[in-house]
């Protein structure tokens, strides 16, 4: 009985001391996101803060939503609309609801119009994000840290709060991936 009662114990501890690891973990790649960024932690908050606040906005507007695929992504207030709806006036009425947003400076609607892409096209999205990034990772002087890095079908977006030679850079580096159709810019640029 003594040693059943041993081996939970000490299975509930790593067991616990396993999620403490996580949420360490997660705590240092936090403070490592927030280090290598331009805009302040305030400025973080608030662009997490207008994410969730535009996809409850859309996802309330239900025949928009079950029609579509839409994400939405802040940086320093700029906000970039990717994904499909099927109709144009579903693409202005995504747009209308996200500038409405308090702290929302300027909105970048690239929705698509068309039918949400397919899980293939997907998985090959999240491909060329990963090249893209291992790419930035791998370049001699470049903070990775500082562009955002997002693909929808086969299309990049670049976006950050960076100097004009960091903005060339990070487009150089994701228009020699293979497999990427086009690149957007939805930066913001810094002084430098």
């Amino acid at each position: 009985m003594k040693k059943t009662s041993l081996l939970i114990a000490l299975l509930t501890s790593a067991l616990l001391l396993q999620g403490c690891a996580a949420v360490i973990a997660g705590g240092a790649a936090t403070t490592a996101k927030v280090a290598g960024d331009r805009r302040t932690f305030g400025a973080q908050w608030d662009d997490q803060s207008i994410e969730l606040k535009a996809a409850n906005l859309i996802a309330d507007q239900k025949q928009m939503a079950d029609a579509s695929k839409i994400s939405v992504y802040s940086n320093n207030g700029r906000v970039l609309l990717i994904g499909q709806t099927p109709t144009d006036a579903y693409k202005q009425e995504a747009g209308r609801i996200v500038s409405r947003i308090q702290g929302v400076r300027h909105v970048y609607n690239e929705l698509q119009i068309g039918r949400p892409v397919n899980i293939s096209v997907r998985s090959n999205d999240t491909w060329i994000t990963s090249k893209v990034r291992a790419d930035m990772l791998g370049t001699k002087n470049f903070d990775s840290g500082k562009v955002k890095v997002v693909t929808e079908n086969g299309v990049v977006y670049l976006i950050g709060l960076v100097t004009r030679q960091e903005g060339e850079k990070a487009v150089e580096i994701a228009r020699r991936v293979s497999g990427v159709k086009r690149v957007v810019k939805a930066f913001e640029f810094a002084q430098n």
